[in-house]
């Protein structure tokens, strides 16, 4: 038990010094997100959604992308918040508080999802959501590097990791959502799963950028 309090006790000090810490300035030389991903193999932008202020404000954000894809099988919804700095990696916020404070109900969710996507492997939570008639399927993850989970914490220990080892701080908080029609819940996780084995090395590539 002591060996166990030692760990997580070197984990949150080493989480706390590397995170909370000042981050310096970042020169990042990147395109914007919404010019990035204006074409994903196979599917086309629909839309952009445009978040007001106070989104922004409340979620820190550096950069982010809100926008609908059409694809063979349906359309697709896509969101990444990115962030430069390591000090905003407890900036985004799960599913699991942001649909219920708008209204939605959580119907039912499923962890320890994973998804093989090449050299690549995506760690992601996966929920039912519905508001009124209107269901969707939400697959969702943190990011750090090429590292995916579904906690914001490992993420921060992720994040702080990558910045003790010289690896840059960015990160993000990736969302999928699709809506579930009569063909039911496995038809629309389909959708999501195929646009993530598009969309994803293309966001691997944006993240490698600097």
């Amino acid at each position: 038990m002591n060996g166990k309090l030692l760990i997580l006790s070197a984990v949150f000090l080493f989480t706390t010094v590397f995170v909370s810490g000042k981050s310096g300035e970042v020169d990042v030389s990147k395109p914007p997100l919404e010019t990035y991903f204006e074409q994903i193999n196979g599917y086309r932008l629909l839309q952009k959604v445009t978040m007001d202020s106070s989104a922004l404000e409340l979620l820190k954000l550096d950069d982010y992308l809100f926008a609908e894809y059409g694809g063979p099988e349906g359309n697709v919804t896509l969101y990444i918040g990115y962030y430069y700095t390591a000090d905003k990696a407890s900036a985004a916020h799960s599913p699991l508080i942001c649909y219920p404070s708008q209204g939605w109900k959580i119907e039912s969710r499923q962890e320890g999802q994973r998804l093989n996507v090449g050299p690549f492997i995506v760690r992601y939570k996966e929920i039912v959501t519905s508001l009124g008639k209107q269901r969707e399927l939400v697959l969702y993850w943190f990011q750090a590097g090429h590292d995916t989970n579904e906690e914001a914490f490992k993420n921060k220990t992720n994040v702080a990791l990558n910045k003790l080892l010289n690896k840059g701080e960015q990160h993000a908080f990736v969302r999928i959502s699709v809506l579930i029609d009569d063909s039911g819940i496995e038809p629309a996780k389909e959708r999501a799963v195929d646009f993530i084995r598009e969309f994803y090395p293309q966001f691997i590539r944006f993240a490698d950028a600097r």
